[in-house]
């Protein structure tokens, strides 16, 4: 007798364990998705653009480029606008600190003034994404102010690096400037290098 009681709590033990255990529990976590990044590319489609610049300027000769003499160094500013990735047109103001040049043949005495400059220019680059440089060519027209007024046309190259897309950016460009024939002599020019920042919107 007391083996079937035995006999008899075990097999209901047996039957409680069965319908309580229906199997591994599956847990259905949530879907992943797969998620596209979509980079943003460093140069844009349409930009504004604010430079400030360091500017260093050279002619050598006696009475060199008409301007100054010798050396020039300033800075400035420029505002660009870019109505494609690759055409845009720019408009920049830069001082340069010099020594006066020997106008009509009258020596000045080397005495320093500042040489204002003003000019325009077409722009078209070569934006490159994947290292996020872009060079460019520019050519334009100015006039420069040192007591006297001068016109001009030039033509420059560069290259431009985003630090950050879309937003800041860093630039070196180099530029000829003719100046024309004026006072006899000769078809004065100069040239310029430019190393500054370039904010962007």
């Amino acid at each position: 007798m007391k083996f079937k009681s035995i006999l008899l709590a075990a097999s209901v033990a047996t039957g409680v364990a069965a319908t309580s255990y229906a199997g591994p529990t599956i847990s259905a976590g949530k879907e992943s998705k797969a998620t596209t990044v979509v980079e943003t590319p460093c140069f844009g489609d349409h930009e504004w653009q604010v430079d400030l610049f360091g500017q260093y300027s050279v002619g050598e000769g006696p009475s060199q480029v008409g301007l100054f003499r010798d050396h020039g160094w300033g800075g400035g500013i420029g505002l660009n606008y870019f109505f494609s990735r690759n055409i845009g047109l720019g408009v920049d103001a830069a001082w340069l600190y010099a020594k006066e040049a020997d106008i009509a043949g009258e020596t000045s005495g080397g005495d320093s003034r500042i040489i204002h400059n003003f000019s325009g220019s077409l722009i078209f680059r070569a934006p490159i994404d994947g290292s996020c440089l872009a060079p460019y060519v520019y050519v334009g027209g100015g006039c420069h102010v040192d007591g006297d007024q001068w016109a001009s046309a030039h033509a420059g190259a560069g290259v431009e690096w985003r630090i950050r897309p879309q937003k800041f950016g860093v630039f070196l460009d180099g530029r000829w400037t003719y100046l024309g024939d004026r006072y006899g002599h000769d078809d004065l020019n100069f040239a310029s290098a430019r190393l500054g920042f370039r904010f962007v919107f």
